[in-house]
């Protein structure tokens, strides 16, 4: 049984379709998976140590007691899938977060390996139906599953949120287990920082009420509802904290700058190619193609990739 593509999908009647999932469900149950867990403990023990900030929990209510979950969650930085297991810890969960290995180092890539996590090339499209239905698999063996949807790190000065892939949909109508909107927000220093280790103030993680995928409706609109529900949360975080991201006008070009370049070139464990990451990000017809700001030859702040040279380094004093 193969995963059919969303244009196949819309031409199954409601009946297909959900004869469909659960075809994929029985393929699903059938996977067989040897991975380690026990990675997930060694994080929850020395990330603690590692990080400087502390973690905020809200919307704790809408985790689910008697049942595991989908938590589909914004991405922002190299922190995230480490959040996402100490996350789970915290509330004595087990789960399996979707890794891409395109982006890591071999020793990063093993901890996530022993530590349950869904790998995958993101390159490859294989690789990619092969994630649904692996994550599919140890969700429906009793395991919770944490997706990040925006595909790679969303870096624009103010847009909440980037689009998100049906796939996450996808692994929902299979397990029918819910999709918890879960946002990330890490409440950044004010200033020029000169460590990657010292940009945060703390990390927010808010949970959002939980959604169940309808057989009955397709899977595009139910994904925008979802992002659509995520990007009015995390908004929501940024006016409860004052956070002013509403407009180009609100964002000190030279802050941005330093706090991106920390991110993307002062990270441990991972490699972010800007030019390569863009191409994972979906871009619906007539949308600019944009995910990071910088400064033009002539200081404007205009959309474009900062590249890691001696001028910025000097600038920021690395």
């Amino acid at each position: 049984m193969e995963l059919l593509s969303n244009i196949e999908l819309e031409k199954l009647s409601p009946i297909e379709r959900k004869n469909y999932y659960m075809k994929l469900k029985e393929k699903c149950l059938d996977l067989s998976n040897h991975q380690l867990k026990f990675g997930q403990d060694i994080i929850k023990k020395v990330y603690p140590l590692v990080r400087k900030y502390e973690y905020e929990f809200e919307g704790t209510k809408n985790i689910p007691n008697d049942s595991n979950a989908l938590f589909l969650v914004n991405h922002s930085n190299s922190h995230d899938i480490f959040t996402a297991y100490e996350a789970l810890s915290t509330f004595q969960r087990q789960g399996s977060v979707m890794v891409a290995t395109d982006c890591l180092n071999p020793l990063t890539t093993e901890i996530f390996n022993i530590s349950n996590a869904t790998l995958l090339d993101r390159r490859k499209k294989e690789d990619r139906k092969n994630a649904i239905l692996m994550l599919s698999s140890k969700i429906l063996s009793g395991k919770d599953g944490v997706i990040f949807g925006e595909s790679t790190w969303n870096l624009h000065p103010i847009l909440p949120m980037h689009n998100i892939r049906t796939g996450i949909s996808t692994i929902s109508a299979i397990t029918q287990v819910p999709i918890i909107p879960t946002i990330f927000e890490y409440i950044e220093e004010d200033g020029i920082i000169n460590s990657e280790a010292k940009l945060y103030k703390k990390c927010i993680i808010r949970f959002g009420k939980a959604t169940m995928i309808d057989y009955d409706k397709d899977l595009i609109s139910q994904t925008n509802n979802i992002r659509n529900n995520m990007s009015n949360i995390r908004t929501q975080i940024w006016k409860d904290n004052n956070i002013q991201r509403s407009s180009l006008s609100d964002i000190d070009p030279l802050i941005y700058l330093n706090h991106t370049y920390l991110k993307k070139f002062k990270a441990l464990g991972f490699t972010y190619d800007s030019q390569a990451e863009q191409e994972f990000l979906l871009f619906l017809n007539g949308e600019t193609k944009e995910n990071e700001y910088t400064l033009d030859d002539n200081g404007n702040f205009v959309s474009g990739i900062t590249h890691k040279n001696f001028q910025l380094k000097k600038l920021f004093h690395q």
